[in-house]
């Protein structure tokens, strides 16, 4: 991983063509919304239950938009020759995964088809990706490079799950991805990586969604939105880990809270012999959610801590990669501590 702490970052020229790829991902995800948010209302509505944080049916799906745009914009930017064609079938391995979750929107899919083609996706982009470069875990970790594509895939796979479970509420897996791709796309920028326009894509693309999903939503990204969000955003860290310009770390720290709510949450569930594939409502973003009966004042929250401890430390990991998996564990667990303390993983209070 290279080291940027003396080096002059001087930042990728946008063009022409790379403006018109960014409005083309939002202009096709808001208008894709605005057409799903009247076909929903029949097909695609999500029906409140016990568990729920919405009181109406509104319909879902709405990741279908996200999806589009961004491969819109991915499309411009490859024939522009901005992206590689290698990137772009490394990013394309997260379609089936929006393609399973969208059939999951219509009609609920058992694990044992889901899992193996969430496998199944992970390993055809690691494959494509290479062999895992050294050090993988910062030289704190050494292990069989097998070994470590194995976790690798595994963790994809918890990524894109996490990311399922966090979209719980109106705006916050929307804003936490409009939070990485932000981060995420500055860093890359000032390396004057081009895959900050693949970021700077699904930020337009999502953005084009979120005005459909300020409280009172109107649409919900469903699994579709929010599976395919993980994956990728676990793909674009990948692939800028590989190419060694941004650590995986720096993209872990950059999704500390989202990692550390699911993760303890579950972790607790499990532990008191609860299933961790059955619905709940449980984690610390719906506790805050219900104490506080706002949406937006739970997702300002996540994201205040987002800028004002994961963005400082994701930025250390990006200096000192030689400490990045330690930056990582300092960032996360004081936050599953502060997930404990609000309840996540209890039972809900009636």
């Amino acid at each position: 991983m290279q080291d940027t702490s003396g080096q002059d970052l001087a930042g990728h020229l946008i063009t022409g063509t790379d403006i018109l790829a960014l409005l083309t991902g939002l202009l096709a995800a808001w208008c894709l919304c605005s057409l799903l948010v009247v076909v929903g209302r029949r097909h695609l509505l999500d029906v409140p239950v016990a568990r729920s944080a919405h009181q109406q049916a509104v319909p879902r799906g709405g990741g279908a938009a996200i999806v589009t745009g961004l491969a819109l914009a991915i499309a411009v930017l490859l024939f522009s020759g901005t992206l590689t064609l290698q990137n772009t079938l490394i990013l394309a391995c997260a379609l089936p995964v929006a393609m399973v979750g969208f059939i999951d929107d219509f009609k609920a899919l058992p694990v044992r088809i889901r899992l193996p083609l969430h496998l199944i996706s992970a390993a055809s982009a690691l494959w494509l990706l290479g062999p895992v470069p050294e050090p993988f875990f910062s030289g704190w970790l050494v292990m069989p490079s097998w070994l470590q594509a194995l976790i690798l895939m595994l963790a994809l796979v918890w990524l894109l799950n996490l990311y399922n479970f966090m979209d719980g509420i109106d705006t916050l897996a929307a804003a936490q991805c409009l939070f990485v791709c932000a981060a995420a796309g500055l860093l890359l920028w000032r390396l004057d990586d081009p895959l900050m326009l693949v970021c700077a894509a699904l930020f337009a693309a999502t953005l084009g969604f979120l005005y459909w999903n300020v409280p009172p939503a109107r649409l919900f990204m469903g699994d579709v939105g929010s599976t395919f969000l993980g994956f990728f955003l676990g793909l674009l860290g990948l692939i800028t880990h590989f190419n060694g310009v941004l650590s995986v770390w720096v993209w872990v720290l950059l999704m500390a809270t989202f990692i550390a709510d699911t993760t303890l949450t579950l972790l607790r569930r499990l532990l008191a012999g609860h299933s961790i594939t059955e619905g709940h409502s449980t984690h610390a973003y719906q506790h805050l959610s219900r104490r506080w009966g706002s949406h937006l004042r739970v997702t300002a929250a996540y994201m205040m801590v987002n800028v004002l401890w994961s963005l400082p430390l994701a930025w250390l990991a990006l200096t000192r990669p030689e400490y990045g998996v330690l930056f990582a564990i300092s960032g996360i667990v004081p936050l599953m501590i502060v997930a404990a303390l609000l309840g996540a993983g209890n039972r809900e209070r009636q």
